[in-house]
């Protein structure tokens, strides 16, 4: 037997089905769909081979001596070709094919274990899936017992929209592990039995079993280290979303953040957008990086990355690249000695290939280049770029022009605070929810206006409804005008002689009952106090007293006074018997 064939097989995780031929000094697969060469392996190399039982069919997985390819996987196999391909492998390479069973029972609780370069979830002893640790891109710590690993992005797969089938695959980005409890380690010989303890860490406290597994994939996956050494490095730099103090390190295909707690590597494929924006205060620098996938940190994702410089900050930087290497990045120099802004947004730009967007045309009242502008409760900076919105703040908002079915100002109440500011609504073409930005000063409604119907963007001014005082008036308004006028005026007159009659009172009252000072302070308590109901007839009398100031009126106020006095005064006797009483049973 010189030459075995198998058809109709995947090699790896691809899509193209090709050949896999085996020999005595090796195997080879090669695909239908390409004329490249077919990719060779040295059948010296294979340590170990298992059977097993996968979506695509059965698969062949091979355990290879070099570390740099430590495994080797084909699927496509038949249940029948398990007998031919025993015997090949026996025949040419003296290596026995092991058979392992996987469990089929689609439970979704079992045992995660870190089994060489994969993690092999487990039910009842049977291997359920496994994952390499090649993709796990990141770790958290999601909740309490939670561990969230994140994947590396798909790479870039070549498709066509017509041929459905070579559309683009779904991925796996993100899976999520639940493991309660403690973290468990074997007791020591001097423990004196066999067993478990609890692990503890170097502080002597415990530690659980979701921060253990955690610990471990970061180790296993070595998430956070790149293959070769890093480009550039720039410490301490302040990044506003997600909050903290970190190092950017620059290597040549992913971009590395590093914290006091959290590491995120950033691969240069997710980075689709790149800003460079001053802030309003005119004193720092802005960089804001679109990704997809976002980053996350426990459960909170972050599409956006923002980070901030003061604006004469400067750095001396020198790039570990030969000038072969540098020679392959347009506009990227082996030495810098600049803005720390410019440096970064520079490296980034030769790195990533992405052009860096700047502020737009758009100024402002004060002549700078955004706008302060509040989301519900969140006070933030928003800028009107040439093709788009963006809305720098905890969570940043990006919003295309050419995804906008409108913009409208509106003002609401009418109030003095709503009067010196507004309210814009964009609304989208794409999304159901629109995005509405309050609290923007009433000055910024020309500058705003000017440039978006220069970006032809659909404007609606709904406040010039409200604002009447710029607008000319006709006759027939001239003459509902006067006729308000002539209201107001007879308003004023009998407001005028009503405070003279009210003067009148105050001054004539005093004087009546200049020897009695309890029946002043009794008609002063009355006219505040309406509390009581033998008050409330008073009120009534004095309230219709107000209405007219002449001299009958005046003379018939002196004789309720007087009644009144009377009554005050044998209620006032009756009112100290209680109290007598009181003092009796308190004794």
């Amino acid at each position: 037997m010189s030459t075995v064939t198998f058809e109709n097989i995947f090699h790896g995780d691809g899509p193209d089905l090709g050949k896999l031929r085996f020999n005595a000094a090796g195997f080879g697969w090669k695909t239908y769909s390409s004329e490249d060469a077919p990719t060779t392996f040295n059948g010296h190399d294979v340590r170990h081979a298992t059977w097993f039982r996968v979506a695509r069919n059965f698969q062949l997985r091979l355990a290879m001596r070099q570390a740099e390819k430590p495994r080797i996987t084909f699927d496509g196999f038949k249940r029948d070709d398990h007998d031919k391909v025993k015997r090949t492998l026996d025949e040419f390479f003296n290596i026995k094919l092991e058979t392992r069973d996987s469990s089929l029972k689609g439970w979704n609780w079992g045992k995660a274990q870190v089994q060489g370069n994969d993690i092999a979830f487990q039910i009842q002893g049977k291997t359920s899936f496994e994952i390499p640790l090649s993709t796990v891109a990141n770790s958290n710590i999601a909740g309490k017992n939670e561990v969230a690993l994140e994947f590396n992005p798909p790479a870039p797969y070549p498709h066509d929209p017509k041929d459905l089938s070579r559309r683009v695959p779904d991925e796996l980005v993100e899976m999520r592990f639940y493991i309660p409890g403690k973290s468990m380690k074997s007791k020591g010989s001097d423990a004196g039995s066999d067993g478990e303890e609890t692990d503890l860490d170097e502080e002597g406290n415990e530690i659980s079993a979701a921060d253990a597994f955690h610990n471990l994939i970061k180790d296993k996956a070595d998430i956070g280290a790149v293959v070769g050494d890093s480009i550039v490095i720039f410490e301490d730099i302040l990044v506003l979303t997600p909050r903290g103090r970190f190092s950017l390190e620059f290597y040549p295909d992913s971009l590395r953040l590093l914290g006091k707690s959290t590491d995120y590597r950033v691969p240069f494929t997710s980075i689709h957008r790149i800003f460079l924006l001053p802030k309003l205060d005119d004193l720092h620098i802005q960089l804001v990086l679109g990704l997809d996938p976002p980053i996350r940190q426990g459960a909170t994702r972050y599409p956006f990355l923002v980070a901030q410089w003061p604006k004469d900050e400067e750095v001396d930087a020198e790039l570990n690249l030969s000038d072969e290497e540098i020679a392959k990045y347009p506009d990227l120099q082996r030495k810098y000695e600049a803005p720390t802004f410019q440096v970064i947004s520079r490296v980034l730009k030769s790195l990533t290939g992405k052009k860096v967007t700047p502020p737009g045309s758009f100024r402002n009242a004060q002549g700078l280049n955004g706008i302060k502008a509040n989301v519900k409760a969140v006070q933030g900076e928003l800028y009107f770029l040439e093709k788009g919105l963006i809305f720098i703040a905890k969570q940043p908002i990006l919003i295309d022009f050419s995804k906008t079915e409108s913009i409208s100002f509106s003002r609401v109440g009418g109030g003095i605070a709503s009067a010196r500011t507004f309210d814009m609504r964009v609304v989208s073409k794409t999304e159901v929810a629109d995005h509405v930005f309050t609290a923007i000063s009433k000055e910024e409604v020309n500058p705003i206006s000017a440039f978006l119907k220069q970006k032809n963007v659909k404007l609606l001014n709904e406040m010039e409804e409200n604002v009447l005082d710029d607008v000319p008036l006709s006759d027939d308004d001239e003459e509902m005008e006067s006729i308000a006028s002539e209201d107001d005026e007879d308003d004023r007159k009998k407001s005028k002689s009503k405070s003279k009659q009210d003067t009148g009172k105050k001054v004539k009252a005093p004087a009546m009952d200049v020897d009695d000072e309890s029946d002043d302070e009794d008609f002063r308590s009355e006219s505040s106090d309406g509390g009581s109901p033998s008050e409330s007839d008073s009120d009534d009398e004095d309230s219709g007293m107000a209405s007219d100031a002449s001299d009958p009126m005046m003379e018939e106020l002196k004789k309720k006074q007087a009644k009144r006095g009377k009554k005050d005064a044998g209620s006032g006797s009756d009112a100290e018997k209680p109290k007598a009483k009181k003092a009796k049973k308190g004794d």
